[in-house]
């Protein structure tokens, strides 16, 4: 079936439809309770459906990030949106190193040459670049629209306080403490804090962009480089959020450690490769109901399509797709956050799904992103390739507000 030539309502309509004949078929085998295996003929059907309907969750999520950006080294960007940049001296002396490798008026913030020489260090890009940047790469990956995003005006690091463990709760008294031992006596003993260090990680992305387009007189180069950083530095953030090792880069909730999410917040499966109402509804509930409120689901699109013929006790479908543009899928009433960066194994011991609220993250990005022409390098490939270099760094917070869904081990 022909997908991509569909409006975005027309997918969401057909993968609908897909997933209700996939729940009719899914209910033909269950008969007085007993549940009976598909007749070759059924696979076959449910297979090709399943398979329909996880490229139309590929399609639908690629096609909600209104402002993913790709392919843009061999088109020129529509023009009108740079109106503001080309009256700034900043961005005409950036634009100029970013053609030329050459800056001719060193007064302005935006042809300051870190790291080295003029020949071999990048550009810092001026503070309207990089705010462009950093807004459309939180604004295009939907995991950092959840989580705490903190700027930084330079790369130093931070400590940051990881509650290794919750306050208790209040109780009712008659009266305020006042001497000192009776203060100790009467202190909350188990809200325990932790450290962890959000240090400046470097993350260094190469953008190619064509000498040919590079030539045509009108062309915003700065523009096209932007956007092109942009998409890089969005898949790496994502990536980092998502399964970060915390060595190096941030610390992703995938990732079991005692400086996030440890093992403790894993919720097994009660099969070794496959995933039922009960683990699902087990992941939600291992998290407190202060942090559901705002709880989301990250999980990979394969596993996705696992999920969307489960059912409740009450025979209701634990996953309700979004309708429209703007209403988002949910699963056990909670919006799900696909990420093709999350594990998609469907082995024992593997992870299948993380579950919580992601204010509880936080994410340090340094407002500075240095530039470097790397002219010669690329010259055979008729190309010109762009050094673009940010800082951040993140972790999990406070681990209790996660769950982290984990295939028994077999």
């Amino acid at each position: 079936m022909e997908f991509e030539s569909m409006t975005l309502q027309e997918k969401i309509d057909t993968r609908e439809n897909l997933i209700r004949q996939m729940r009719e078929l899914n209910e033909t085998t269950v008969n007085g309770g007993e549940t009976r295996d598909f007749t070759a003929e059924e696979k076959s059907r449910y297979e090709g459906m399943r398979a329909d309907v996880k490229k139309l969750f590929d399609l639908i999520s690629k096609e909600k990030r209104s402002n993913e950006i790709a392919g843009f080294a061999e088109q020129i960007p529509a023009p009108g949106r740079d109106d503001e940049e080309r009256a700034s001296g900043e961005m005409e002396e950036f634009r100029s190193y970013l053609l030329t490798e050459h800056m001719e008026n060193r007064a302005h913030p935006g042809a300051m040459v870190v790291d080295g020489s003029d020949q071999t260090a990048g550009a810092l890009a001026p503070q309207e670049f990089v705010k462009k940047i950093l807004a459309d790469v939180q604004k295009e990956v939907k995991v950092l629209n959840r989580v705490n995003v903190i700027h930084l005006n330079q790369a130093s690091s931070i400590g940051v306080p990881r509650e290794s463990a919750d306050a208790a709760d209040a109780e009712w008294t008659t009266e305020i403490p006042v001497s000192p031992s009776t203060t100790i006596a009467k202190s909350d003993k188990t809200w325990a804090f932790g450290k962890r260090e959000l240090g400046a990680n470097q993350l260094a992305k190469l953008v190619l962009v064509s000498t040919k387009l590079l030539k045509t007189s009108a062309f915003p180069v700065d523009q096209l480089v932007r956007e092109k950083v942009t998409l890089k530095i969005r898949q790496a953030m994502e990536n980092a959020v998502v399964k970060g090792t915390g060595s190096g880069q941030p610390l992703g909730v995938f990732t079991a450690s005692a400086d996030g999410v440890p093992t403790s917040r894993d919720v097994t499966t009660k099969k070794a490769s496959a995933i039922e109402a009960d683990d699902i509804i087990a992941a939600k509930r291992a998290v407190k109901q202060a942090y559901r409120r705002n709880g989301v689901w990250v999980i990979h699109p394969d596993i996705l399509t696992d999920v969307i013929t489960l059912k409740d006790l009450n025979g209701q479908y634990l996953w309700r797709s979004g309708l429209t543009d703007n209403d988002p899928d949910r699963l056990y009433g909670s919006e799900v956050i696909e990420s093709d960066f999350a594990p998609a194994e469907k082995t024992g011991g593997a992870y299948a799904a993380v579950y919580g609220d992601f204010s509880n993250y936080w994410l340090t990005m340094v407002d500075q992103i240095s530039v470097q022409v790397l002219r010669e390098l690329y010259a055979p490939s008729g190309q010109v390739g762009y050094l673009a270099t940010a800082f951040a760094d993140g972790a999990p917070v406070l681990a209790e507000a996660f769950s982290r869904l984990k295939y028994k081990a077999s």
